[in-house]
């Protein structure tokens, strides 16, 4: 072996090696369309076949849109799964509740699982799983030819240098590729066969058109063609480079019609059959039809831009229900960014390798164009569609890069098998992995006494910490950048469980009666992994989650922790005990301080002079109006020093002669910011109302330790005010 080919070997060892570590850490069918593109398979290998829509679904094969995809994939497919003699059973996968499933882009990377399973068994494979894993291994295979086609087109455009070396990595060790490579989609046989087809092209423009490089071209279109509808556009791309060719070299138009004939009749007699059963079945040739209905059409105007960047970032990495960190597109941005401004110095220095790069780039826009029509049509901005020019963009990034400098292709083909790594370690490993179960034995600190239902789940520990963002997060989502509640709870199901139980994660308002939310969080547990009817019977298990806060114009005060359990089909709550006394429908576990907006309280009568309490708190603002039930007092308090205590405000009414006509005694924001919790800087805007149906001749307020009835000292200055009150009215 050359030392040419070392470098692909390693690439292909590493690639399947990181394909196989992908097929191990997602689970069955959460791959991209992956249930609908293996019951098409099975389908097939079943009654022997092709899917018809309709008529697929109510024999049980849950093929939806795939039914009229181009069959050559779902082909090699049930031959795959005869010849290994995998099994034919019918998936017992079972979607989870929409409710319980955050796709889109939410506020955490949990809850994104769509089919219900139970972690802890899903290794070995059995049954339907194995099967739907070894048809990733077919996909894993496929792409080994793209990578290998990849090196090839790089070899036909830059023969010397590291430019194959780059070109094969930026394929290979793409996450969204691998993604793809370890799933079960038609999308890993119409990559190879486009690649391969621009091999021959580049072969035609340089060495010149012969009828086996002919045939080649025109028999690898219309394999693709059959693989996915995108693949015909090869038949555009051949006959645009042929015509260019004939007018370079003055062929005549008799040379140009064989050679055009040559191509276009393999792929015609490939792509027929399958258009006519198509108009036979569907009265449309290419089945687009039935498939838009499933899928259904754009509705709206299509918003490019927005669908551009969706498309750029999940080119580089997404599952169904979940982009990455942001910190883990960054230098695939600088790898287009810079490969794309080598591309036009290297456009301007030479001629040498236009003509084969602008074969590829013409693949490109082909594909793109393809792209953009689809989503006029339907919603879909998957960048994964775009993987079949996949290795011609790889190949002009890697040249823009040698251009740059020759080292840093070198250096980019380290830094990208790196990075396909930590993407699967920490993008997409934590989002199907299972709570961590203890022993039964384990030794756990009870701070708690708390059970669920009927003794079903009990609630054995807790730890709570309110984040702050970190330096870096405008690296990462920037839901990131907002606090997060670090939550991790300690469970233990005393007994098997029939029902799929939620978990809610809630933060109410302190204030009683108010059920204002600062964060609500569905799930079930496990991140959406764990259904409650899988737990291990007697065994602890820890449920750690870190949710960012939601954005809100609400003002810093104090939050209810609490924690429920739920039935979603009859979207009642387990009633709660603690130490066996019920509770009602919800633990509380702890009351937060939530850092958010800070009143100014600009709309208030100031003081002259600030009245300060204790030297811990300041009343600098105050109003009194009256109103229909009495009179309204408005204050503004400002935390000079944290306290320990939950003092009580006292708003008092008094006639001329000292009489108390009435009060309005409460804590601060009505229980809603305990000052125990205030910070120093805090501004608190409190509303008292003061019954009173008397005129006061003066209204007084301070604060007071609710259980000995102790006032705090009050301080004007260095004066003391006397009964340690403010008078804040009087006519």
């Amino acid at each position: 072996m050359t030392k040419t080919h070392t470098g692909l070997l390693l690439i292909l060892v590493t690639f399947i090696s990181l394909a196989l570590a992908w097929n191990s850490s997602i689970p069955a069918y959460e791959n991209l369309d992956e249930m609908e593109h293996t019951e098409v398979i099975r389908h097939i290998a079943v009654t022997g076949e092709l899917p018809i829509h309709g008529e697929a679904e109510v024999a049980g094969f849950h093929v939806r849109q795939e039914a009229s995809q181009p069959p050559l994939y779902h082909l090699l497919g049930a031959a795959w799964v005869r010849v290994w003699n995998l099994p034919l059973e019918a998936p017992t996968a079972t979607p989870i509740p929409g409710t319980f499933v955050a796709c889109g882009s939410g506020d955490t990377t949990y809850n994104r699982v769509t089919w219900s399973r139970n972690p802890y068994l899903e290794f070995p494979w059995q049954g339907h799983r194995r099967t739907t894993h070894g048809l990733r291994l077919l996909s894993t295979l496929l792409q080994c030819a793209t990578i290998g086609g990849t090196w090839a087109l790089a070899r036909r455009i830059a023969p010397q240098g590291p430019v194959a070396l780059l070109a094969s990595a930026i394929v290979a060790f793409n996450p969204q590729f691998l993604l793809i490579a370890a799933g079960v989609n038609n999308d890993n046989l119409v990559t190879p066969l486009a690649t391969w087809a621009l091999v021959l092209l580049l072969d035609i423009w340089k060495h010149g058109p012969t009828p086996a490089r002919l045939l080649g071209v025109g028999s690898l279109t219309g394999l693709a063609a059959l693989s996915k509808l995108s693949g015909i556009g090869l038949l555009g791309l051949a006959g645009i480079t042929l015509l260019i060719y004939t007018w370079q070299r003055r062929a005549s138009l008799k040379q140009l019609l064989v050679w055009g004939l040559l191509i276009g009749a393999p792929t015609l007699l490939l792509v027929a059959p399958w258009l006519i059963w198509n108009w036979r079945i569907y009265g449309d040739p290419t089945a687009l039809a039935p498939m838009l209905e499933i899928v259904g059409l754009t509705t709206t105007r299509v918003y490019f831009w927005g669908a551009f960047q969706l498309m750029l970032r999940s080119y580089w990495g997404q599952l169904p229900c979940a982009f990455y960190p942001r910190a883990l597109y960054w230098h695939f941005l600088i790898l287009l960014g810079g490969g794309l401004l080598g591309v036009l110095l290297q456009w301007r220095r030479g001629r040498s390798a236009r003509a084969g790069m602008l074969i590829l780039g013409g693949w490109f826009a082909i594909i793109v164009i393809a792209w953009i029509r689809w989503n006029a049509l339907t919603p879909a901005t998957g960048g994964r569609l775009l993987f079949p020019a996949a290795p011609a963009l790889a190949v002009l990034l890697a040249v823009g890069w040698q251009t740059l400098h020759r080292n840093l292709t070198r250096t980019w083909s380290i830094v990208l098998p790196l990075g396909a790594l930590l993407t699967l370690l920490t993008g997409a490993t934590p989002l199907f992995t299972p709570p961590l179960r203890l022993r039964a034995d384990t030794a756990i600190t009870t701070t708690s006494n708390i059970a669920f239902g009927a003794d079903d789940i009990a609630l054995l520990s807790y730890e709570i910490e309110l984040v702050k963002p970190g330096l870096a997060c405008w690296l990462v989502q920037s839901s990131y950048c907002r606090p997060m509640l670090d939550l991790t709870l300690y469970l233990k199901a005393p007994h098997p469980l029939s029902k799929d139980l939620g978990l809610a994660v809630q933060l109410v308002s302190a204030r009683p009666g108010d059920n204002t939310l600062r964060l609500a969080y569905n799930a079930w547990l496990g991140h959406g992994n764990l259904p409650t009817s899988a737990l291990p019977a007697g065994q602890p298990f820890r449920e750690h989650l870190l949710l960012p806060l939601p954005e809100s114009e609400l003002p810093t005060q104090a939050w209810e922790l609490q924690v429920a359990l739920f039935d979603d089909e009859t979207n009642s709550r387990l009633p709660v005990t603690i130490n066996g006394q019920p509770v009602g429908d919800a633990a509380v576990l702890e009351t937060l301080r939530v850092p958010g907006s800070q009143n100014l309280c600009t709309d208030l009568l100031s003081l002259e002079t600030p009245v300060r309490f204790n030297e811990a708190i300041a009343l600098t603002h105050a109003v009194a109006k009256p109103g229909a039930r009495g009179w309204e007092v408005q204050l503004c308090w400002e935390s000079l020093a944290t306290v320990d205590m939950d003092y009580t405000v006292f708003v008092h009414a008094y006639a001329a002669d000292g009489t108390l006509l009435g009060t309005g005694d409460g804590p601060p924001m009505a229980q809603a910011f305990p000052s125990r919790l205030w910070r120093p800087g805090d501004r608190v805007l409190d509303i008292h109302t003061l019954e009173t149906e008397t005129m006061p001749a003066s209204i007084a307020v301070g604060l007071y330790h609710p259980q000995t009835g102790v006032r705090l000292e009050a301080f004007s200055g260095t004066e003391r005010r006397p009964n340690d009150a403010v008078i804040i009215w009087s006519p």
